[in-house]
């Protein structure tokens, strides 16, 4: 039986970001309070994100669930990844180890090699146990090391989305734009999110076929020179599907059911990013 009580820190994005790009599910946050509660009492239970960026709903199914939404504001509004909810939730994690003597157990639902420092000290200097608790695919292998123990979470523990609990994916991009509308603001893209046009566009042109995983792994390679987190790509990617410069579909290929990813080559913010290449 488990004694003591449990703290939860749920890094939203990576979370549902993870969720959305590998297995096509939004988070539940009664399970993942459910899956807390399997390690005893839960005293506290924090989910950190700048929730502008999210459907409103997230927020009162968090509550309902028992867990606070913290709204952490993105650091550079221009720039995809900047944000100070990492910061955030490391802060709350050591006010945790301070402050909350009857915590015997932290569960961390990322997968973010950030917190490696602090999950080794609440172990070997607070003696406590640090369950990580991560989507398969976006979590760090030297995050799980530094722990006692990974929980996952794992595609088994999630039901198809409901259409009418979340909202619509967008349309497929059609090609019928006005020439007004074709031409976007180049600003709207950062310079991460143009290099990573560029490289799917690469392999778009090279392989037989993309899934996510497969863009995701080219994008962490040393050799792209991008210097990304898997968070990072993740959030990238998933900002591409909701603007349509990626859609995915689920088929079967060589016996395995694969999700299989399909660049809009033509997408006026694809198409700004490729025609500079051309002019360079």
């Amino acid at each position: 039986m488990e004694t003591g009580e449990v703290a939860l820190f749920i890094d939203f994005e990576n979370v549902r970001y993870g969720l959305k790009n590998n297995y096509g599910r939004e988070p539940d946050p009664q399970l993942l309070m459910a899956k807390a509660r399997k390690y005893g009492p839960v005293s506290q239970a924090y989910a950190y994100a700048d929730f502008t960026e999210h459907p409103d709903f997230f927020r009162r199914k968090l509550e309902v669930a028992g867990i606070t939404p913290r709204d952490i504001p993105r650091r550079s509004p221009d720039v995809a990844h900047k944000s100070s909810s990492d910061m955030a939730m490391l802060m709350d994690i050591i006010d945790c180890l301070l402050d909350r003597p009857t915590v015997n157990t932290l569960i961390l639902m990322t997968g973010d090699s950030d917190f490696i420092r602090v999950v080794a000290r609440a172990r070997n200097r607070f003696s406590k146990r640090v369950i990580i608790s991560g989507v398969p695919g976006s979590v760090s292998n030297d995050l799980i090391a530094s722990a006692d123990a990974s929980d996952p979470i794992i595609e088994a523990e999630w039901t198809p989305v409901s259409a009418a609990e979340f909202p619509a994916p967008p349309p497929v991009f059609e090609s019928t734009l006005t020439p007004e509308l074709s031409m976007p603001d180049p600003t709207e893209l950062s310079n991460i999110e143009r290099h990573l046009i560029k490289l799917i566009d690469y392999l778009n042109r090279t392989r037989p076929y993309l899934t996510f995983l497969f863009v995701k792994t080219h994008a962490l390679s040393p050799t792209s020179q991008l210097n990304l987190s898997p968070m990072q790509v993740d959030l990238v990617l998933s900002k591409f599907k909701e603007r349509g410069i990626l859609r995915d579909e689920v088929k079967e290929q060589d016996g395995r059911t694969l999700r299989f990813l399909y660049f809009a080559r033509e997408h006026p913010l694809a198409q700004s990013v490729l025609k500079e290449t051309l002019g360079s």
